[in-house]
Protein backbone atom coordinates (compact mmCIF):
# COMPACT_ATOMS: atom_id res chain seq x y z
CA UNK A 1 0.00 0.00 0.00
CA UNK A 2 1.33 2.98 -1.11
CA UNK A 3 1.94 6.15 1.81
CA UNK A 4 -0.51 9.26 1.50
CA UNK A 5 1.02 11.89 2.78
CA UNK A 6 -0.78 15.30 3.14
CA UNK A 7 0.75 18.72 3.43
CA UNK A 8 -1.03 21.51 5.25
CA UNK A 9 -0.61 24.62 7.05
CA UNK A 10 -0.67 24.11 10.68
CA UNK A 11 -3.48 26.13 12.92
CA UNK A 12 -3.45 26.80 16.59
CA UNK A 13 -5.32 24.40 16.97
CA UNK A 14 -2.18 21.87 16.72
CA UNK A 15 0.16 23.84 18.79
CA UNK A 16 0.87 21.03 20.73
CA UNK A 17 1.22 18.91 18.31
CA UNK A 18 3.68 20.85 16.47
CA UNK A 19 5.76 21.16 19.68
CA UNK A 20 5.92 17.77 20.66
CA UNK A 21 7.12 17.20 16.68
CA UNK A 22 9.72 19.97 16.84
CA UNK A 23 11.35 19.02 20.18
CA UNK A 24 11.23 15.65 18.70
CA UNK A 25 12.86 15.83 15.64
CA UNK A 26 15.50 18.65 16.50
CA UNK A 27 16.71 16.34 19.53
CA UNK A 28 16.44 13.43 17.28
CA UNK A 29 18.65 15.47 14.23
CA UNK A 30 20.96 17.32 16.85
CA UNK A 31 21.02 16.04 21.00
CA UNK A 32 24.50 13.87 20.08
CA UNK A 33 26.64 16.70 18.79
CA UNK A 34 25.73 19.17 21.46
CA UNK A 35 25.68 19.25 25.03
CA UNK A 36 21.90 19.04 27.24
CA UNK A 37 22.61 22.32 28.39
CA UNK A 38 22.58 23.80 25.38
CA UNK A 39 19.75 21.86 24.07
CA UNK A 40 17.71 21.83 26.70
CA UNK A 41 18.36 26.12 26.82
CA UNK A 42 17.39 25.89 22.75
CA UNK A 43 14.33 23.44 22.92
CA UNK A 44 13.49 26.14 25.99
CA UNK A 45 13.18 29.09 24.12
CA UNK A 46 12.94 27.95 20.64
CA UNK A 47 9.59 25.40 20.78
CA UNK A 48 8.04 27.30 23.76
CA UNK A 49 3.99 27.19 23.21
CA UNK A 50 4.46 30.88 24.11
CA UNK A 51 6.35 31.47 20.65
CA UNK A 52 5.25 28.78 18.46
CA UNK A 53 1.67 30.21 19.34
CA UNK A 54 2.95 33.69 18.68
CA UNK A 55 4.66 32.29 15.10
CA UNK A 56 1.51 30.41 14.50
CA UNK A 57 -0.71 33.92 14.49
CA UNK A 58 1.77 36.12 12.73
CA UNK A 59 1.27 36.54 9.01
CA UNK A 60 4.68 36.46 8.00
CA UNK A 61 5.57 32.71 9.13
CA UNK A 62 4.38 30.04 8.11
CA UNK A 63 4.17 26.03 9.54
CA UNK A 64 3.04 23.03 7.31
CA UNK A 65 2.61 19.62 8.54
CA UNK A 66 3.25 16.04 6.48
CA UNK A 67 0.66 13.89 7.30
CA UNK A 68 0.72 10.00 6.75
CA UNK A 69 -2.00 8.38 7.67
CA UNK A 70 -3.14 10.45 10.00
CA UNK A 71 0.10 10.78 12.20
CA UNK A 72 2.55 13.21 11.57
CA UNK A 73 5.67 12.52 9.98
CA UNK A 74 7.24 16.20 9.74
CA UNK A 75 7.27 20.33 8.97
CA UNK A 76 8.37 22.84 7.55
CA UNK A 77 8.38 26.58 8.93
CA UNK A 78 8.68 29.27 6.18
CA UNK A 79 9.71 33.03 6.95
CA UNK A 80 8.37 35.96 4.59
CA UNK A 81 10.83 39.44 4.74
CA UNK A 82 10.91 40.87 8.36
CA UNK A 83 10.51 37.06 9.85
CA UNK A 84 13.43 36.05 8.21
CA UNK A 85 16.40 35.22 11.00
CA UNK A 86 18.97 36.88 9.16
CA UNK A 87 18.71 37.80 5.44
CA UNK A 88 15.75 39.81 5.13
CA UNK A 89 15.05 38.96 1.01
CA UNK A 90 11.99 40.18 0.02
CA UNK A 91 12.43 38.09 -3.22
CA UNK A 92 13.01 35.04 -1.63
CA UNK A 93 11.35 33.06 1.31
CA UNK A 94 13.28 31.53 4.75
CA UNK A 95 12.88 27.89 5.15
CA UNK A 96 13.95 28.31 8.63
CA UNK A 97 13.09 25.02 9.49
CA UNK A 98 12.37 21.68 8.19
CA UNK A 99 12.29 17.69 9.98
CA UNK A 100 10.66 14.44 9.26
CA UNK A 101 11.18 11.82 12.28
CA UNK A 102 13.28 9.27 11.85
CA UNK A 103 10.58 6.59 11.12
CA UNK A 104 9.78 8.13 8.38
CA UNK A 105 13.15 9.40 6.81
CA UNK A 106 14.07 7.90 3.38
CA UNK A 107 10.44 7.69 1.99
CA UNK A 108 10.00 10.82 0.34
CA UNK A 109 8.83 13.09 2.80
CA UNK A 110 11.43 16.04 3.28
CA UNK A 111 11.50 16.12 -1.05
CA UNK A 112 7.56 16.80 -0.78
CA UNK A 113 8.07 19.03 1.73
CA UNK A 114 11.09 21.02 -0.10
CA UNK A 115 8.65 20.71 -3.25
CA UNK A 116 5.84 22.31 -1.14
CA UNK A 117 7.91 25.18 0.12
CA UNK A 118 8.87 25.89 -3.75
CA UNK A 119 5.17 25.72 -4.63
CA UNK A 120 4.58 28.48 -1.85
CA UNK A 121 7.35 30.61 -3.02
CA UNK A 122 6.36 31.02 -6.33
CA UNK A 123 2.50 31.64 -5.60
CA UNK A 124 3.85 34.39 -3.33
CA UNK A 125 5.85 35.87 -6.34
CA UNK A 126 8.75 34.75 -4.73
CA UNK A 127 12.14 33.99 -6.58
CA UNK A 128 13.80 31.83 -4.45
CA UNK A 129 14.04 30.47 -1.11
CA UNK A 130 17.08 30.35 1.56
CA UNK A 131 17.80 28.22 4.69
CA UNK A 132 20.84 27.62 7.26
CA UNK A 133 22.51 24.41 7.72
CA UNK A 134 24.76 24.02 10.34
CA UNK A 135 27.87 22.93 8.78
CA UNK A 136 28.51 19.90 10.78
CA UNK A 137 25.04 18.36 9.44
CA UNK A 138 26.81 16.20 5.89
CA UNK A 139 23.71 14.32 5.68
CA UNK A 140 20.97 17.84 5.47
CA UNK A 141 23.76 19.71 2.91
CA UNK A 142 23.51 16.29 0.99
CA UNK A 143 20.17 16.37 0.56
CA UNK A 144 19.77 20.26 -0.09
CA UNK A 145 22.09 19.85 -2.59
CA UNK A 146 19.92 17.00 -4.56
CA UNK A 147 17.36 19.54 -4.23
CA UNK A 148 19.15 22.18 -6.33
CA UNK A 149 20.36 24.51 -3.17
CA UNK A 150 23.86 26.20 -3.72
CA UNK A 151 26.15 27.30 -0.77
CA UNK A 152 26.11 31.29 -0.54
CA UNK A 153 27.77 32.09 2.42
CA UNK A 154 27.38 31.47 6.14
CA UNK A 155 25.81 32.66 9.35
CA UNK A 156 26.10 31.93 12.61
CA UNK A 157 23.25 29.94 14.58
CA UNK A 158 23.65 30.15 18.56
CA UNK A 159 22.69 26.97 20.16
CA UNK A 160 22.33 27.79 24.26
CA UNK A 161 25.99 28.99 24.88
CA UNK A 162 27.81 27.22 21.63
CA UNK A 163 27.90 29.67 18.46
CA UNK A 164 27.63 27.64 15.49
CA UNK A 165 28.38 28.40 12.28
CA UNK A 166 25.67 27.43 9.28
CA UNK A 167 26.02 27.65 5.79
CA UNK A 168 23.63 29.60 3.62
CA UNK A 169 21.92 27.70 0.62
CA UNK A 170 19.78 29.16 -1.98
CA UNK A 171 17.32 27.79 -4.49
CA UNK A 172 16.28 29.71 -7.49
CA UNK A 173 12.89 29.59 -8.57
Amino acid sequence: MENTIAIQPATIAQLHLLRQLAISTFLDTYAAMNTEENMRSYLDNAFSAGRLASELQNPLCQYWLADSQQELAGYFKINFCGAQSDIQDPDSLELERIYVLSKYKGQGIGKRLIQKAIDVAKEHGMLGLWLGVWEKNEAAIHFYEKMGFKKTGLHSFVLGDDEQRDFVMKFII
